[in-house]
Protein backbone atom coordinates (compact mmCIF):
# COMPACT_ATOMS: atom_id res chain seq x y z
CA UNK A 1 0.00 0.00 0.00
CA UNK A 2 1.38 3.39 -0.98
CA UNK A 3 1.63 6.40 1.32
CA UNK A 4 -1.19 8.91 0.78
CA UNK A 5 1.15 11.85 0.33
CA UNK A 6 -1.69 14.37 -0.04
CA UNK A 7 -3.14 13.48 3.37
CA UNK A 8 0.37 13.29 4.85
CA UNK A 9 1.16 16.76 3.49
CA UNK A 10 -2.10 18.14 4.91
CA UNK A 11 -1.40 16.60 8.33
CA UNK A 12 2.16 17.94 8.38
CA UNK A 13 0.81 21.46 7.85
CA UNK A 14 -1.84 20.98 10.59
CA UNK A 15 0.92 19.88 12.98
CA UNK A 16 3.12 22.85 12.05
CA UNK A 17 5.75 20.89 10.08
CA UNK A 18 6.80 22.60 6.85
CA UNK A 19 6.65 20.18 3.93
CA UNK A 20 7.46 20.17 0.23
CA UNK A 21 7.19 17.87 -2.76
CA UNK A 22 10.55 17.13 -4.35
CA UNK A 23 8.72 14.93 -6.90
CA UNK A 24 5.10 13.79 -7.41
CA UNK A 25 5.80 10.60 -5.41
CA UNK A 26 7.97 12.17 -2.70
CA UNK A 27 7.22 14.36 0.31
CA UNK A 28 9.81 15.96 2.58
CA UNK A 29 8.67 16.99 6.07
CA UNK A 30 10.88 19.26 8.20
CA UNK A 31 10.31 17.90 11.70
CA UNK A 32 13.18 19.71 13.45
CA UNK A 33 15.53 22.44 12.34
CA UNK A 34 17.85 20.84 9.81
CA UNK A 35 16.08 17.45 10.07
CA UNK A 36 13.75 16.27 7.29
CA UNK A 37 11.85 13.01 7.16
CA UNK A 38 11.17 11.94 3.58
CA UNK A 39 8.34 9.71 2.35
CA UNK A 40 8.54 8.09 -1.09
CA UNK A 41 6.19 5.94 -3.14
CA UNK A 42 8.36 3.69 -5.29
CA UNK A 43 5.94 2.93 -8.12
CA UNK A 44 8.39 0.83 -10.18
CA UNK A 45 9.15 -1.41 -7.20
CA UNK A 46 5.56 -1.30 -5.85
CA UNK A 47 6.98 -0.26 -2.49
CA UNK A 48 7.28 2.66 -0.09
CA UNK A 49 10.32 4.08 1.62
CA UNK A 50 10.76 6.65 4.38
CA UNK A 51 13.90 7.92 6.04
CA UNK A 52 15.98 10.94 6.94
CA UNK A 53 17.69 12.87 4.19
CA UNK A 54 21.45 12.39 4.31
CA UNK A 55 21.44 9.16 6.35
CA UNK A 56 21.21 5.45 5.55
CA UNK A 57 18.45 4.44 7.99
CA UNK A 58 15.03 3.90 6.45
CA UNK A 59 11.87 1.82 6.67
CA UNK A 60 9.18 0.55 4.31
CA UNK A 61 5.44 0.91 4.92
CA UNK A 62 4.63 0.93 8.63
CA UNK A 63 7.32 1.06 11.30
CA UNK A 64 7.64 -0.99 14.47
CA UNK A 65 9.20 0.85 17.41
CA UNK A 66 10.25 -1.00 20.55
CA UNK A 67 8.54 0.14 23.76
CA UNK A 68 10.13 -2.41 26.09
CA UNK A 69 12.25 -5.54 26.07
CA UNK A 70 9.60 -7.55 24.20
CA UNK A 71 6.92 -4.99 23.32
CA UNK A 72 6.45 -2.66 20.39
CA UNK A 73 4.02 -0.35 18.64
CA UNK A 74 3.36 -0.34 14.92
CA UNK A 75 2.82 3.11 13.39
CA UNK A 76 1.73 4.23 9.95
CA UNK A 77 3.02 7.41 8.32
CA UNK A 78 0.31 9.61 9.89
CA UNK A 79 0.88 8.18 13.37
CA UNK A 80 4.62 8.79 13.00
CA UNK A 81 4.14 12.53 12.49
CA UNK A 82 1.56 12.67 15.29
CA UNK A 83 3.97 10.79 17.58
CA UNK A 84 6.84 13.15 16.78
CA UNK A 85 4.62 16.13 17.52
CA UNK A 86 3.36 14.66 20.82
CA UNK A 87 6.84 13.59 21.98
CA UNK A 88 6.06 9.86 21.93
CA UNK A 89 8.42 9.36 18.96
CA UNK A 90 11.99 10.63 19.23
CA UNK A 91 14.71 11.31 16.71
CA UNK A 92 17.86 9.36 17.58
CA UNK A 93 21.21 10.47 16.17
CA UNK A 94 24.52 8.64 16.14
CA UNK A 95 27.70 10.70 15.97
CA UNK A 96 31.16 9.25 15.41
CA UNK A 97 34.00 11.52 16.45
CA UNK A 98 31.67 14.51 16.27
CA UNK A 99 30.24 13.77 12.80
CA UNK A 100 26.64 12.70 12.20
CA UNK A 101 26.69 9.07 11.04
CA UNK A 102 23.05 8.01 11.22
CA UNK A 103 19.59 9.13 12.30
CA UNK A 104 16.49 7.02 13.09
CA UNK A 105 13.17 7.06 14.94
CA UNK A 106 12.75 5.59 18.43
CA UNK A 107 9.87 5.37 20.89
CA UNK A 108 10.19 7.33 24.14
CA UNK A 109 9.68 4.10 26.13
CA UNK A 110 12.38 2.10 24.34
CA UNK A 111 15.04 0.59 26.57
CA UNK A 112 18.45 1.69 25.32
CA UNK A 113 21.38 -0.72 25.66
CA UNK A 114 24.58 1.29 25.83
CA UNK A 115 27.02 -1.52 26.59
CA UNK A 116 28.30 -1.56 22.99
CA UNK A 117 28.94 2.18 22.57
CA UNK A 118 32.31 2.55 20.86
CA UNK A 119 35.03 5.07 21.72
CA UNK A 120 34.20 8.36 19.98
CA UNK A 121 30.55 7.35 19.53
CA UNK A 122 27.74 9.51 20.86
CA UNK A 123 23.98 8.82 20.73
CA UNK A 124 21.62 11.78 21.03
CA UNK A 125 17.85 11.68 21.39
CA UNK A 126 15.79 14.66 20.34
CA UNK A 127 12.21 15.09 21.54
CA UNK A 128 9.95 17.71 20.04
CA UNK A 129 7.35 18.08 22.81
Amino acid sequence: MYYDLDILEELSKELGFPSSRSAPDALEVAILEGVSLEFHNLRDAEDTLAGFSGTQWHFHGKIMLMTGDATYVELDELEILQGIKSGAVLVAEQYLNGTLNDRWLAHKDEKVDVQYIAPGEEIRFRRLA
